[in-house]
């Protein structure tokens, strides 16, 4: 019997497993939530810059002793999380490093203010100013883990 070189194979393929399409859901809320906050901040900084800063004559009494230089490193810090969280969002291996330098820069600017900025220090004596300090970081902190297991796991590439 003459074989047929071109005729599909007749073994069975018992190996092959189907593979998940799509985003997980977290990545999905991640760049969601994130999204809206990279807006709000652009936008809060845009209306500050502008000299009418959102939430009124509390929020300008704060934000008077910051200078045009805080606006602007803040508004490069909101720029500069959109290609991150669309690297996250576009499962990209690149969303790692960049979301981790972007995490550092902001500690070390914040570290320095707290430091060297008596009236940076105020905005946070409140009640509870420094929880909400506290709370970005650990939430920051907690998506990096979450990005670093997904790049361990071989879901970004």
């Amino acid at each position: 019997m003459e074989s047929n070189p071109y005729a599909a194979p007749r073994s069975a393929v018992n190996d092959v497993t189907l593979e998940k399409h799509g985003r997980p859901i977290l990545v999905w809320i991640i760049t969601i939530f994130m999204l809206i906050g990279v807006m709000g901040g652009v936008v809060s900084t845009a209306a500050a810059l502008l000299g009418r800063p959102i939430g009124g004559a509390q929020a300008a009494e704060h934000l008077s002793a910051m200078g045009t230089g805080d606006y602007l490193w803040a508004l490069v810090f909101s720029l500069a999380a959109i290609p991150a969280y669309v690297d996250l969002f576009r499962l990209k291996r690149r969303a790692l490093p960049f979301l981790v330098g972007l995490f550092l820069a902001g500690q070390v600017v914040m570290v320095a203010n707290l430091l060297l900025r008596a009236h940076y220090r105020a905005m946070f004596e409140v009640s509870g100013g420094y929880w909400s300090l506290l709370a970005g970081v650990v939430f920051n902190l907690a998506i990096i883990g979450y990005v670093w297991r997904l790049r361990a796991k071989g879901v970004l590439r």
